[in-house]
């Protein structure tokens, strides 16, 4: 059975991240990338995720739903959650009930509720405005030795049972993580440095 680690909301409001608890869980993926920058343990890289076409189902944990799986590397440090998106709920559901839970395979961390607080059908673009520091929120995490991080896209209210809620019509999830060498490659790294100081010497 999967552990619930901190399951949270994350929400964007008038330009501040706002974290609030959940009381379901989920999973995602898609393959992008960038290199965005290092520091002592290995560099940070983006993962885009094309959410174009994902329906949005049944509750969390429902088979029908769509899962989404990446292969970030082992032990990889999630740092960052941003979105742009555009979201469809069909009456009578909500756009505030279509989410999306992040995970590694053993453990279920953060949710993200794009439309949070709209309690509307209809048609409606969300954007975080850049990626949401988890660290600054306490909400970032580390995938297992899998190296996997899994997304499930899921409603928190189900209207139509074994049916669409919603579609997410369009629009990027972005992750930003941090590739943590394996403990051989930093004793490698390690020793590397030694032999320079010594030569040097």
């Amino acid at each position: 059975m999967k552990k619930l680690g901190f399951v949270i909301a994350l929400a964007l409001a008038a330009g501040a991240a706002q974290a609030k608890e959940a009381n379901s869980f989920g999973v995602l993926s898609g393959q992008g990338g960038g290199w965005t920058g290092s520091d002592s343990y290995g560099t940070r890289s983006l993962l885009a995720v094309d959410v174009t076409g994902i329906d949005s189902n049944d509750p969390f944990g429902d088979p029908i739903n769509v899962i989404v799986t990446n292969n970030i590397g082992a032990g990889s440090h999630v740092t960052g959650i941003g979105w742009d998106v555009t979201l469809y709920a069909d009456s009578p559901s909500w756009l505030s009930e279509m989410q999306v839970s992040f995970e590694s395979t053993s453990t279920t961390y953060v949710f993200l509720t794009p439309g949070v607080g709209d309690n509307i059908s209809g048609t409606k673009s969300y954007s975080s405005g850049g990626v949401v520091d988890l660290i600054g929120l306490g909400l970032d995490f580390y995938v297992d030795g899998d190296g996997l991080l899994h997304m499930e896209f899921f409603e928190s209210f189900d209207d139509w049972a074994d049916d669409w809620d919603g579609i997410w019509q369009s629009g990027t999830i972005t992750v930003q993580y941090e590739v943590i060498p394996a403990p051989g490659a930093l004793a490698l790294m390690a020793g590397g440095g030694l032999v320079a100081l010594r030569r040097r010497r």
